[in-house]
């Protein structure tokens, strides 16, 4: 990669994101095409947001990705914000335009759905259960309704923000049920009604990368699909055990890359080679 005096900034912003693949990604997808742009790791909690966008704005830099803890906190900085976000509630991309307006995106959710879409499996018509409902949740619960979704099962600590998710969307979306489960245990009694389940908590990476989002010995007997977001590890405990019980499994590498080729598509107007930088990725976390 080479760096010139009109090479165009790209960051991440949240904390901890030294464990990120995106720059790998970005900047290998930017030299394939040939774009004169750089996308770098930039630590930034919710107190310094804001000035980091200020100084994003001030140095010229094209957009950036936004990741925890900045997704709904972003959502006040944004001068215009895409329909998903407005729905959502949460934003995890953003483009500066010339006029050092920001707009915010949200391809969490789409980079999801995609990801299933590719691998046949129904949306439309069923009930899911998921783990979590802070930025991704929230975005894959909104997009899952969208796309058909009857009913969703949720397993959140925080019970108040998953009621206001649950108002949000059932307002906005029509014939989408969410269903609010007070533990794991009451979570695991409807896994018969559920054909597939999401893991969208941090729990199964990092310092908790031993631990799990539910006691995976519940999932014994049931014929689901268990799909963790996570994708370092790219086997979580979650799945390694849901493997072992004979489960179909899936693990994040597929909704990262694909919402990172969204991203890539709203800075760049390009198309990113997603084939490759799997590729790629996959070697490299082996």
């Amino acid at each position: 990669m080479n760096i010139s005096g009109n090479t165009k900034l790209i960051g991440l912003l949240g904390d901890p994101i030294s464990h990120s693949l995106s720059p790998f990604m970005h900047n290998l997808s930017f030299n394939k095409v040939k774009k004169d742009y750089v996308y770098l790791c930039l630590p930034t909690g919710k107190k310094d947001l804001g000035k980091v966008l200020e100084t994003l704005k001030i140095v010229g830099a094209k957009g950036a990705n936004i990741t925890y803890p900045n997704k709904i906190e972003i959502v006040k900085y944004l001068d215009e914000a895409s329909d998903e976000v407005q729905i959502i509630g949460s934003c995890n991309t953003i483009l500066i335009d010339e006029n050092k307006k920001i707009k915010g995106y949200n391809t969490d959710g789409r980079g999801f759905v995609k990801s299933l879409k590719n691998n046949s499996i129904d949306i439309k018509g069923k009930t899911f259960g998921i783990m979590g409902l802070g930025g991704a949740g929230s975005a894959i619960a909104t997009c899952l309704g969208l796309q058909g979704l009857k009913r969703l099962y949720v397993k959140e600590v925080d019970f108040d923000k998953a009621k206001n998710v649950k108002k949000r969307l059932e307002e906005k979306i029509k014939g989408l049920e969410i269903i609010l489960t007070k533990d794991q245990q009451d979570f695991a009694q409807n896994l018969e009604k559920m054909s597939l389940v999401i893991n969208a908590t941090p729990i199964g990476m990092g310092r908790s990368k031993d631990d799990s989002p539910m006691d995976p010995e519940y999932l014994r007997g049931f014929p689901v699909i268990i799909y963790d977001i996570i994708y370092s590890p790219l086997e979580t405990t979650l799945l390694r055990k849901a493997k072992s019980y004979g489960l179909k499994v899936f693990n994040g590498i597929d909704m990262m890359i694909n919402q990172g080729a969204i991203s890539f598509n709203i800075w760049t107007g390009e198309e990113m080679d997603t084939k490759l930088v799997k590729e790629r990725i996959v070697k490299l976390l082996k």
